[in-house]
């Protein structure tokens, strides 16, 4: 008697970044849909690498009589991708000085998702001819002209546009004036019809800056040059639509960072599901040194990265080599402070709270060593003021999704459930008070277990609770007179609920922004005593505490 086939059900999850390719299996065990594999690996590798990689780990958790079969059923396993662009959107800027009008312009194209290829400013150092010949060999897929304030009619403005004009070829790229408002007919009427538009301007005067038409213009038309036929599996675009149906779908305000190799997405979803996204085209690692004083930065924060030299020699490979991987726990630790660096600035201008869930995803957070590695890289870049569940989309699966049509996302979302992310816990973030004394009063209450004493947790201080995956806590917490949580309250007391996860509920309470001891022995010391209290083992019961 022959014995029954035996065969399985499988989709494939795939993000395809510039640098780093992640791929989950989904499969059916137990009549439930689970992720069984994930792996993740250079881009340039190719798609055979990632299949074996995927391939031996379903060779230990599938059914054995299905070995032969497991290439195969990948083959007809279906596919769903995102990726990021096949190439980033190129602009050049040309603005009338550097330090108002250029910088404001350059800043926000690059936090619309594109790549700045060139800022030539009149206050720059180059002569005439030498700016004529950069823009001239600039190949660009848009030109971005600003300066001159409102009111005025700058000759210097005019003579911004002039300069794109002469070197610009007839249809060869989308002009964008956002400068003087007073200016933007003549601006215009310097190129063929259709090929030039106005935004307001982000500089109208020397004192204010409001850059959110021209961001929205340049997202808009990012779209348009970028990848037309197929924007819906941009990883830009479907990250946000996933994070925005898991809000419907929850009734969380949630803010999920992916932090990529050489780009970086934010988005933001409130509990209606509506989302508000930031792309920043060199937010990733691979930005990192473009910084001013990156290295010093970043060598500062890790406190046991080695020196200034040393950390501006990987942030200068991670430039080169966005791929590269840590080789050592020095390299670790700088890459990781580089992560929480680039956080921090692609949220530096809008960092919304309160906030119910923050997650991370990206391969340097979503497969950190160690979860309390990736707890830190979240806590320090978003600093989310007040009581915070933290995740991680350790398997990239939320792109892929999010590439879906709508009722297809909130169905992959059901479906996964408790398989779509990693929780790393609970965390509690104080702002203000005076170092060294009280902040806060914690009272933990887990249903089952004995009474504990509150728990005193100073300003500058971090602690941990253990509170596993799956475990719930009442918390009720008390400031101290010029701490605060968040929104202004009554009262100084609040109540709360703590779910757990692989690090536990973290009382942090190094205020907003984290001050660190100038010597540099001190400022070691106390960033290793954070490391270990998030990454210590400890029996239940005993917090941690640095």
């Amino acid at each position: 008697m022959t014995a029954p086939a035996v065969t399985s059900e499988l989709a494939l999850l795939v993000d395809v970044g510039s640098a780093w390719a992640k791929a989950a299996v989904i499969g059916k065990v137990q009549a439930r849909w689970r992720i069984v594999a994930h792996a993740a690996q250079p881009t340039a590798w190719g798609p055979n690498e990632l299949r074996r990689a995927l391939i031996g780990q379903l060779r230990v958790a599938a059914d054995p009589r299905l070995g032969d079969e497991l290439d195969d059923l990948l083959g007809r396993a279906n596919r769903i991708e995102c990726h990021t662009a096949r190439r980033p959107a190129r602009v050049a800027v040309v603005a009338v000085s550097r330090e108002m009008s250029g910088i404001t312009a350059r800043r926000t194209a690059e936090s619309a998702g594109w790549q700045v290829t060139e800022v030539v400013t009149f206050d720059d150092g180059r002569t005439l001819a030498d700016r004529l010949g950069t823009l001239q060999s600039t190949d660009v897929d848009a030109w971005l002209i600003a300066g001159g304030f409102d009111g005025t009619r700058s000759p210097r403005a005019l003579e911004a546009a002039a300069l794109v004009a002469a070197v610009r070829r007839e249809g060869s790229g989308p002009v964008i004036w956002a400068g003087s408002i007073d200016l933007a007919e003549a601006v215009i009427g310097l190129f063929e019809p259709g090929a030039a538009s106005s935004v307001p301007n982000p500089r109208p005067d020397a004192r204010r800056e409001d850059t959110g038409p021209l961001r929205a213009r340049l997202v808009e038309l990012l779209r348009e040059v970028a990848s037309p036929q197929d924007e819906v599996h941009m990883t830009a675009v479907a990250f946000p639509r996933a994070i925005g149906a898991l809000a419907l779908a929850t009734g969380l305000r949630i803010l999920a960072v992916d932090l990529g190799a050489r780009s970086a997405t934010r988005a933001f979803a409130e509990q209606d599901g509506s989302v508000t996204s930031r792309s920043h085209a060199r937010g990733g690692l691979a930005g990192a040194i473009l910084a001013p004083g990156a290295a010093s930065r970043v060598a500062r924060l890790a406190g046991d990265a080695g020196d200034e030299a040393t950390v501006a020699d990987l942030l200068q490979t991670l430039r080169a080599r966005p791929a590269t991987v840590p080789q050592t726990v020095e390299e670790l630790s700088a890459t990781q402070a580089a992560a929480r660096v680039q956080i921090a600035a692609l949220l530096e201008d809008d960092s919304p709270e309160p906030l119910d869930l923050l997650i991370g995803a990206g391969r340097t957070i979503g497969m950190a060593p160690h979860p309390g590695q990736a707890a830190r890289i979240l806590l320090d870049g978003v600093r989310p003021v007040g009581v915070t569940q933290l995740a991680v989309d350790a398997a990239s699966v939320f792109g892929p999704l999010g590439s879906l049509p709508d009722d297809e996302i909130r169905e992959g979302l059901t479906l996964l459930g408790g398989d779509l992310l990693i929780p790393l816990g609970t965390a509690i973030v104080s702002r203000g008070g005076d170092p060294g004394r009280m902040a806060m009063r914690v009272s933990v209450h887990r249903p089952g277990w004995p009474s504990s004493a509150p728990i005193e947790v100073r300003t500058g201080q971090l602690q941990v609770v253990p509170l596993g995956r799956g475990q719930e806590a009442e918390v009720t917490i008390e400031t101290a007179p010029g701490v605060t949580l968040g929104a202004a309250r009554r009262s100084p007391r609040i109540t709360s609920v703590a779910t757990g996860g692989s690090v536990g509920l973290i009382l942090d309470a190094r205020g907003i922004p984290i001050a660190l001891p100038r010597r540099g022995d001190d400022r070691r010391a106390v960033i290793a005593a954070w490391r270990d209290a998030l990454q210590r083992e400890s029996r239940p019961g005993a917090e941690r505490v640095a």
